[in-house]
């Protein structure tokens, strides 16, 4: 496979909210930069799945993760895709987001046929959108979908059409073409919403529910400073009690869990994909005790960071084999 496009660096973590923080660990997986991936003038790249095209799917097989979303759209193939230690099929007419920093590896059974799009937030900020609307972020940062889904052939059909379009915009650039691959994209996110609601028979999304992601968005930001529920409020603007109550109404959690849930992530990414000690780990996370920090992961995680380690790396090798 020829891939002129990649490129190894360091594994570099956000931390203290700070997008351009450049705190780093050795690593044996691959970050994809939105400055090098993405077209600079859109903040937006679709690729097909085409070996040799660029597409981070079709030309990698090896843990990785990037500071851009990304969606994944596989209308033929078969295979596994892992997000976060998770393991999800991979199976036609099925859709994967993954966020920002997100590590995750392909594991196809041969050959795939589908589309991915890449984009900043920016992206969904720009001028030309037809508005400001970050519920198109809903299946990264919500608490309540897994970050995969499964249309039927109905559905893949309209999805399908949308993308169509937005590669033709995108290919053909022709004046105007930014205003019409925005809507175009907002209205993609707006049918997978009504495809999930359909899926799961489940009320559309509230403003309750754009609290809860927002509030998950700073947490995958600022999980390193080790933010107080109380901080996360002040910072949202609505108050502690506000924020448990809409937490809780939308994942059956509290926001100190959500938070807990972050920080263990991190820390499984690192054990997993880093040669850092877990003393280095710790302080990494702004833990001021390994040992603390020890009995906090195995409480979280259900086993020791050496434990989890030694599993992880192995469940890795077999999907690579």
């Amino acid at each position: 496979m020829t891939w002129h496009h990649e490129k190894r660096f360091p594994c570099i973590l956000p931390a203290h909210g700070d997008r351009g923080y450049t705190g780093q660990m050795t690593a044996t997986h691959t970050v994809f930069k939105a400055e090098d991936m993405i077209d600079s003038l859109t903040n937006f790249q679709l690729w097909p799945f085409t070996e040799g095209t660029g597409c981070p799917v079709s030309d990698i097989r090896e843990p990785h993760l990037h500071d851009y979303f990304a969606i994944q759209f596989v209308t033929r193939g078969k295979g596994v895709h892992v997000i976060d230690f998770q393991p999800y099929d991979i199976v036609p007419n099925s859709l994967y987001f993954v966020t920002p920093h997100q590590l995750h590896m392909w594991c196809p059974d041969g050959d795939l046929d589908g589309y991915v799009m890449a984009f900043t937030e920016d992206f969904l900020r720009s001028p030309d959108a037809p508005i400001v609307n970050m519920a198109d972020l809903e299946f990264f940062y919500s608490t309540a979908h897994l970050p995969v889904f499964h249309a039927d052939s109905e559905q893949a059909s309209v999805l399908l059409d949308l993308v169509n379009k937005m590669t033709t915009e995108f290919n053909a650039r022709k004046p105007g073409f930014m205003s019409v691959l925005h809507a175009f994209f907002h209205v993609f996110m707006v049918n997978m919403h009504r495809m999930y609601a359909e899926n799961t028979h489940v009320e559309a999304v509230g403003r309750e529910s754009d609290l809860v992601r927002r509030f998950k968005k700073r947490v995958a930001e600022k999980y390193v400073t080790q933010w107080t529920v109380q901080n996360y409020a002040d910072d949202l603007g609505v108050s502690v009690s506000r924020l448990n109550s809409a937490v809780k109404e939308s994942t059956g959690t509290t926001p100190g869990q959500v938070i807990r849930n972050e920080t263990v992530v991190a820390a499984k990414r690192m054990l997993a994909h880093s040669d850092m000690n877990v003393s280095e780990i710790c302080f990494e996370l702004s833990f001021e005790d390994p040992s603390y920090f020890g009995r906090f992961f195995k409480r979280e995680a259900g086993v020791t960071p050496s434990v989890f380690r030694n599993r992880m790396r192995e469940k890795y090798q077999a999907f690579v084999r």
